[in-house]
């Protein structure tokens, strides 16, 4: 529109405010405004006085009626179009939170999700993080995942754990069965040598639980050792006493530098369990598209094994945070142990094994177990069924 026409519109709109049109041109005028919404909101302003306010003529010659119509339409007008700017903002607004909180909250549960399972295996000896479900809301995200811990061949409920954000705040807390975990798996650290009879108190008591207990029983059992041993030293030392078949080593216990640091403090025997013992499961870890070989690739373990302990480093914060709810400190040292794996290697000083509780007995005779401690006991269950599942209810 040029702004010629401007004017001239803008002259028969004041004509029509003044009462100069004749009757066919006002109604000819009032076609034009029902048809053009700018050309009537343009009416609108020179009523309101919202421009060319020294145009307006002094005397409107247009009912009051009329002219109260033209200002209610007016009004409403400004309010609809106020309306409409803000829910547009309030859109525009929830779309980006969306998008953000979508964002973030995939973001935070992938890490979280991570760095709590790895966690569970790495610091609860004998425990492994299974099923999961998750809540995603506005900056808010919660993770449940089922905990489970091998007797004999069936993976048994030990409880879940529960990790939420809200925003950057995160806590971890541990719900065991009515609300109390037995712990009865420990390990002696080879802090410093000693003879048989000098830690025969720590063997002992399993021991004879073991013999009372009748044939049909599958158990677990944490041994631990006079000396440090690679993986593959470690499966060449079950392997004299109990065949594949009859056992099944489930949890390793490491040493990463941090249990010395203890033993220097405590002096004598030190024993570790949930909270401050350190080590891995196996089958939990993620080995990638290729398969690994059973009881084989030490070597491959070990790296598999340092590389997730390098990314809990790196995830300083969540560690802590997920750590705080599973052991007795608010500082895991996960950094300073993944610095000492690094420089040892990965070097195991117990282990926890379940299998047929007359099979793990015969480990009584191995001179270089220094402490044995009996876990879970359950009927015979050795031989897998047919078909067996569960059902979880959160």
């Amino acid at each position: 529109m040029t702004n010629k026409e401007d004017n001239g519109k803008e002259a028969r709109l004041l004509a029509y405010l003044r009462g100069e049109l004749t009757d066919e041109e006002k109604k000819r005028l009032q076609d034009e405004l029902t048809d053009d919404e700018e050309y009537a909101g343009k009416l609108e302003r020179l009523l309101l006085g919202e421009e060319n306010e020294g145009k307006l003529p002094e005397v409107i010659d247009l009912p009051e009626e009329k002219q109260r119509k033209i200002l209610r339409r007016g009004k409403w007008r400004m309010r609809f179009g106020n309306s409409a700017f803000t829910l547009g903002i309030a859109f525009v607004a929830g779309v980006v939170l969306f998008f953000i909180n979508g964002w973030f909250g995939s973001m935070m549960y992938d890490e979280l999700f991570r760095v709590t399972r790895s966690m569970v295996n790495f610091t609860q000896p004998g425990i492994t993080a299974g099923s999961s479900g998750s809540q995603i809301g506005l900056f808010y995200g919660n993770i449940r995942m089922e905990l489970r811990e091998q007797v004999g061949k069936e993976n048994q409920n030990a409880g879940r754990i529960e990790s939420t954000n809200l925003l950057w705040l995160i806590n971890t807390e541990p719900k065991w069965p009515n609300g109390v975990r037995d712990v009865k798996l420990h390990f002696r650290y080879p802090s410093e040598a000693a003879t048989p009879e000098e830690t025969s108190y720590l063997r002992t008591p399993a021991w004879k639980a073991m013999e009372k207990l009748p044939e049909g029983t599958v158990s677990q059992l944490a041994i631990s050792f006079d000396k440090l041993m690679t993986y593959e030293e470690y499966y060449q030392f079950i392997s004299r006493h109990l065949p594949d078949y009859e056992q099944e080593t489930v949890w390793f216990a490491v040493d990463t530098g941090e249990e010395m640091k203890q033993a220097d403090k405590d002096g004598g025997n030190l024993l570790l369990s949930t909270g401050d013992v350190w080590g891995f499961s196996e089958r939990s870890l993620d080995y990638g598209q290729a398969p690994i070989q059973v009881n084989g690739e030490g070597g491959r373990r070990a790296s598999v094994y340092l590389s997730e302990m390098k990314y809990l480093a790196e995830q300083e914060r969540l560690s802590k945070a997920v750590g705080r709810g599973l052991m007795w400190t608010n500082d895991p040292k996960i950094q300073e142990r993944y610095d000492y794996l690094q420089e040892h290697g990965v070097r195991i000083y117990g282990t926890v094994l379940t299998g047929p509780t007359k099979e793990l007995l015969k480990l009584r005779e191995e001179p270089s177990i220094t402490a044995a401690f009996l876990g879970k006991v359950d009927w015979w269950n050795w031989e897998s069924p047919a078909a067996s599942g569960t059902q979880t209810s959160w």
